[in-house]
């Protein structure tokens, strides 16, 4: 039960994730349209085949049956009055098979998981509410996260770190690994990255944690929106949160 000074309770945010604290460093203004205004931004193709992608690895379904999931997911977006771009969608339909053909043999390689999705909390004293993910893969004595890219990964960058770390610490593994399966029109291979330090990663986790509830703490939207500022420019901002950032900050 949460406590009466709890300053998430003002916006029903009843846990945080390495989603909404990742933003929170990224871009203050769309985590305030995001996750105080709850504004939820659209899905996009790319999206829509890491998530096809990742169930077929993780359940062991076949490619056809995720090239059905993808189209399901696509029609019901587009139902909810998504648009997509049709170059884009067809593109990585086209992608799918190609990115499972290095992932199933690689993950098949590394044996039975003990778990997959599997949801974890995690608890700091000082934070009212847990912060929660859902893990890829779990295995004995690490965890690994499945990516799916167009872009040659050479380092792991801090947003995914901290993400993996969240759950190396909820699972007590002290190895964590993203998995980025590296698909281009003439490429396609599996590139492991690990985490370079999970302490650290957490401890950024924490502090960020914390920031947040401070912002929160005596202040409410319209208070938030004084002290930010949106750059509606930057590559992050969708056109439908563009439209609720202009309503916010008042932007012609």
């Amino acid at each position: 039960m949460m406590n009466s000074n709890n300053p998430f309770d003002q916006f029903d945010i009843e846990h945080l994730s390495a989603s909404s604290i990742n933003l929170f460093i990224q871009n203050t203004p769309l985590f305030i349209v995001r996750y105080l205004h709850k504004h939820k931004s659209p899905t996009n193709p790319a999206m829509l085949r890491g998530t096809v992608i990742d169930h077929c690895i993780g359940n062991k379904t076949s490619i056809e049956e995720a090239k059905s999931e993808y189209m399901t997911l696509l029609n019901y977006n587009k139902k909810q009055g998504v648009v997509f771009d049709e170059e884009k969608t067809q593109t990585e339909y086209n992608n799918i098979e190609r990115y499972l053909e290095i992932g199933i043999p690689f993950y098949e390689k590394l044996g039975e998981p003990v778990s997959y999705q599997k949801k974890v909390e995690l608890q700091f004293d000082d934070l009212p509410i847990p912060i929660i993910g859902y893990v890829d893969m779990e295995y004995e004595d690490c965890i690994r996260d499945i990516k799916t890219t167009a872009r040659r990964p050479s380092t792991l960058l801090p947003p995914v770190q901290r993400q993996i770390a969240i759950y190396a610490t909820a699972l007590e593994k002290n190895r964590a690994y993203a998995d980025y399966l590296y698909v281009t029109k003439t490429k396609a291979e599996v590139i492991t990255l690990e985490v370079d330090d999970i302490d650290m990663r957490l401890n950024e986790v924490y502090r960020v944690a914390l920031t947040i509830m401070n912002l929160l703490q005596n202040n409410n939207i319209n208070d938030l929106v004084q002290i930010t500022y949106p750059d509606l420019e930057h590559w992050m901002w969708s056109e439908s949160d563009k439209k609720i950032a202009k309503e916010l900050w008042r932007i012609k």
